[in-house]
């Protein structure tokens, strides 16, 4: 069974980038611009990974971590910011996150974030 990422952005251009990345990196990739379609794949089928971006309207990333984390525990959630600081940062470990990178991203790294959070 291929592995599965969420990923939840509200910038388009890089859900297509990341979207591209993972599937030819061999995941069952869905990509949604906002937590309502995000929280819809999450109720209808199991992923083993979320990357979630924290700035997004009207439900940031961190709310959506902590919706995930209640409806899915064990989708393993790594937040991505451009506005990164140490409080969101703790934030977002404190409410189940297993990463937390910021942008640019390198996406060789976050492919790799990714990987090692994957049952084995």
């Amino acid at each position: 069974m291929e592995p599965s990422v969420l990923i939840v952005d509200d910038e388009d251009n890089l859900l297509v980038l990341l979207d591209r990345v993972f599937t030819k990196a061999g995941f069952q990739v869905k990509t949604a611009n906002n937590a309502y379609r995000a929280l819809e794949f999450i109720d209808r089928q199991a992923f083993h990974a979320a990357i979630l971006d924290i700035k997004m309207f009207p439900i940031d990333g961190i709310d959506l971590l902590v919706k995930i984390k209640k409806r899915a525990p064990e989708t393993q959630v790594v937040m991505i910011t451009a506005y990164p600081t140490h409080d969101t940062r703790n934030e977002c470990m404190q409410f189940g996150a297993a990463n937390y990178l910021t942008k640019p991203l390198d996406l060789e790294e976050l492919k790799s974030v990714i990987r090692n959070l994957l049952p084995t």
